[in-house]
């Protein structure tokens, strides 16, 4: 199996280096949401995606513009009932995705992971269900398109919440509380400068937290939260 991913920046999934899009290889520049995918793979089939150099990156950029190329040719429209702004950008990513998915597959001759990242965001008063709803829209753009292997990565608040349940001081313990939290950088309870104030001032955050996934450190065979739950169990119900 081929994973292909697609992130909001180098923080989470990763991103190219100079060149087109789709990126592989020395190409693609991980990132710490990339490694998370590629230990659960490991965990369950003794096969490493990165050590194989078995998959590839597409950015939130890239597909947007490929998304706009399809609205023009009339071939990117919501089906069905209407979708709220936040629930169909999630549908429509996961649709355009797929369709590169697609294409990739033919060419690589082998069945294809699709992995969308995508923050929740929000903050802690935010409607209740909103994130199952964003899930679902996500595993529902992917269906649209036929891929079976999509696999919606959405956590919640954001990604820094499911660092932090690794390295607060009482390891992985009672995690859920952190999907509370807001999503917004501004808010005095920023998960964003916790995570900061921990690893220390001046470090360069994303090649630390690589470092650290790399090393084992951090362990997401660990992470028990509600949102993470749900994006391991359904990559390894894909593959």
């Amino acid at each position: 199996m081929y994973f292909l991913l697609s992130g909001e920046g180098s923080g989470d999934i990763g991103s190219c280096d100079e060149g087109g899009e789709p990126c592989e290889g020395e190409g693609f520049r991980h990132g710490p949401m990339a490694l998370f995918v590629d230990r659960l793979v490991q965990a369950k089939h003794g096969y490493s995606p990165r050590e194989a150099s078995w998959w590839g990156f597409v950015s939130e950029s890239a597909l947007a513009r490929r998304a706009l190329e399809l609205k023009e040719a009339k071939e990117m429209r919501l089906p069905g009932k209407k979708r709220g702004r936040e629930t169909g950008y999630f549908f429509k990513n996961a649709r355009v995705l797929a369709r590169i998915a697609v294409e990739i597959g033919r060419k690589k001759n082998d069945e294809i992971v699709a992995v969308l990242f995508r923050d929740a965001d929000g903050t802690a008063s935010s409607e209740r269900g909103l994130w199952e709803r964003k899930y679902q829209s996500m595993l529902d753009g992917f269906a649209e398109e036929g891929i079976r292997r999509g696999v919606a990565m959405i956590p919640k608040p954001k990604s820094e919440a499911w660092i932090l349940c690794a390295l607060r001081p009482d390891l992985y313990q009672g995690c859920g509380v952190l999907e509370d939290r807001s999503g917004n950088d501004d808010s005095p309870d920023s998960l964003k400068k916790e995570l900061r104030k921990l690893l220390g001032l001046g470090v360069a955050v994303t090649e630390t937290l690589v470092a650290r996934i790399e090393d084992g450190s951090i362990d997401p065979l660990h992470i028990e939260m509600p949102s993470f739950t749900a994006f391991r169990k359904r990559l390894e119900d894909v593959i």
